[in-house]
Formats: structure tokens, C-alpha cells, sequence
């Protein structure tokens, strides 16, 4: 079949859909192979806090997908206004099938939907590698502005030890009691931020409450001192008991440099947790570093890997 034959049907992703998902993106990379841990649909749109709708792509003739794509929806603030977000993320295109503008039609049929959602204010953002040029090239077609780069991810091991102690500080999960002040101290913290999405008693309530497959990948952590006062605070996303990542292959060069540094796990194979919304009093940078490596220590369990984005413009 030439390329001018193939015949393309976008629709919205259903229940049944599900193994169908899951071979598409285990087989999509070369270098990193992709696994499922639970049901794949239940994983991608009852795992996160946001709502979340899919696009796959039939093909006539072919036993699976073409393509698909995510978008998760929320509220952020944005020049001093409280406006929608589409966040455009999953897209895959099957190998046999690139080169017909499918990513650019994945990309409409999200955006289409969440103005049907949200009207014209719908804010939609998008995330890449700088090197990623088919998906660049997409992007150009309908985003007004690129910021490069937007963010560097730290990446770091879970310990294997718990981290010397603080005299007077305690970290733990959070109480229903402390939702409201960790959401206002978190607010405050991030107030001159573009894309935030603000904070409340209700959306760590409902964060908490996620639940896939009975596996609740959220959790909030504090840092208080002898008196009850929170000094730092933190959200952790644990991707890793959804899915888990193998690199493949790796190349000789990394096999050395892991064995000295031991960053990634010595079978290659990831399960992240993503730590988001760390925020801190604004003299207790020592207090946030603690909580951060009490994380390390308390997410060791459930993930290998800790991984964090940040704004390098941001001191």
C-alpha cells in the first residue's frame, strides 16, 4: 500500500481500547521500552488528578493504532487571570505511518475538543526534547510561542539510607488540617509564576483520592518544626507504580558511568516518581533540601528514581 492509500480515522480513546494502547507504546521506542503495569487506559486517564481524554488513529488494513495522543485539562494562572490549560502530551505515531501529518491531526483533534471544553481562552502548552524535530515541527503549526529551554529535569536515585536528621525538624505526609496552609504558603511561594495551577484544601483532597486499579500514585509531604509550624512542602506523583521504563541497550559508556555514579538501576528498568510544587519559607532553604532527600527515602519502596523539572532562569 502506497502512502496516498492509507485511509486515517481519528476518534476518542475508549475503555476497549486498552491493549491496543499498550502495544503501540511498549513497541513506539527503540531506546526505551515502555510497560504497563496496570490496565493501560485506566492508567492514563484515572492516574493523575487531571482530567484526561485520548485520541487514537485507525488505519483500514491495519491490526492496531497509528497513533495517539493525550491532553489533560486544569486551571492555571496566567498574567494575573485564572484561566483553563489543555496540556498536549502521549503523542506516538506508529513508525509505518509518519510522514502523513498525522502528529499535526492528533494535535487539532485535542485542541478542537478542548474548545469545545473551554472556548478560545483555553491556554495549550506542549512539551519536548530540543533534538525532537518531528514533534517541533508539529508544534510550529499551532503554538504561538516556544521557550527553550523551558525546563531541566533533575534526576536522581531513591536512597538506600535514611539522611541525617535536622534537630527540631520532622518530615511526614500531610494531615486534612494542613491542607489549607500548605495550599496558601505553596500559593504564595509560586505567585509571579505563569502556568501555576493554584492550590487548595479541596485539590490535595481530591489529589489523595486518585485511585487506579487501587493504586494511589499521589502523596504530600511537610517539613514542621517542634511546633507544629510547616516550613517546607512538596507533591509526589508515583508514575512508577503505573508504568516502568527500560532503557534498551544501553550503551557501554552509560554501563561505566552508572556503575561509579548509580543514578539509574543497574537492570536499566525505571519506575519514577516525579516530585512537583516544591515549595519552602523563604529561610528555610536547609529545611527544603532535607525534605527533599527524606522523599528520596520515604518514595524508595514504590520507585528507583526521583525525578524533578525546574525553571534553570529561576535562582
Amino acid at each position: 500500500m502506497s502512502n496516498s492509500d492509507y485511509k486515517f480515522k481519528l476518534r476518542a480513546m475508549q475503555p476497549s481500547d486498552s491493549a491496543s494502547v499498550a502495544k503501540l507504546i511498549t513497541e513506539f521506542g527503540d531506546g526505551m521500552t515502555t510497560k504497563f503495569l496496570i490496565d493501560a487506559y485506566t492508567a492514563i486517564t484515572f492516574g493523575t488528578e487531571h482530567q484526561t481524554s485520548g485520541v487514537v488513529v485507525e488505519c483500514d488494513g491495519y491490526d492496531g493504532f497509528a497513533g495517539m495522543g493525550t491532553v489533560r485539562y486544569s486551571k492555571v494562572r496566567f498574567n494575573g487571570e485564572i484561566l483553563p490549560y489543555a496540556f498536549l502530551d502521549g503523542l506516538k505515531v506508529h513508525k509505518n505511518f509518519r510522514g502523513q501529518g498525522l502528529g499535526y491531526q492528533i494535535a487539532n483533534w485535542r485542541i478542537q475538543q478542548a474548545k469545545e471544553l473551554y472556548g478560545d481562552k483555553c491556554i495549550f502548552a506542549t512539551g519536548m526534547l530540543q533534538d525532537n524535530l518531528a514533534s517541533y515541527a508539529v508544534a510550529k503549526k499551532w503554538c504561538r510561542e516556544f521557550v527553550e529551554p523551558a525546563f531541566d529535569a533533575l534526576i536522581m536515585p531513591t536512597r538506600k539510607q535514611q539522611p541525617k536528621p535536622i534537630a527540631g525538624i520532622i518530615v511526614r505526609e500531610i494531615n486534612p488540617n494542613e491542607y489549607e496552609e500548605f495550599s496558601a504558603k505553596q500559593n504564595e511561594f509560586y505567585k509571579n509564576y505563569n502556568l501555576y495551577p493554584l492550590s487548595d484544601a479541596s485539590s490535595i483532597k481530591n489529589a489523595l483520592t486518585v485511585a487506579a486499579e487501587g493504586r494511589k500514585p499521589y502523596r504530600y509531604f511537610i517539613a514542621v518544626d517542634s511546633h507544629g509550624n510547616l516550613l517546607a512542602g512538596a507533591k509526589t506523583w508515583t508514575r512508577g507504580i503505573l508504568k516502568s521504563d527500560t532503557i534498551n541497550n544501553p550503551p557501554m559508556p552509560l554501563r561505566i558511568l552508572n556503575n561509579i555514579l548509580h543514578v539509574l538501576p543497574s537492570d536499566f528498568t525505571i519506575r519514577e516518581v516525579a516530585v512537583d510544587g516544591l515549595w519552602y519559607e523563604s529561610d528555610q532553604i536547609q529545611v527544603a533540601r532535607f525534605l527533599w532527600e527524606m522523599i528520596r527515602w520515604e518514595c524508595r519502596e514504590q520507585s528507583t528514581t526521583i525525578v524533578a523539572s525546574f525553571d534553570q532562569r529561576d535562582p
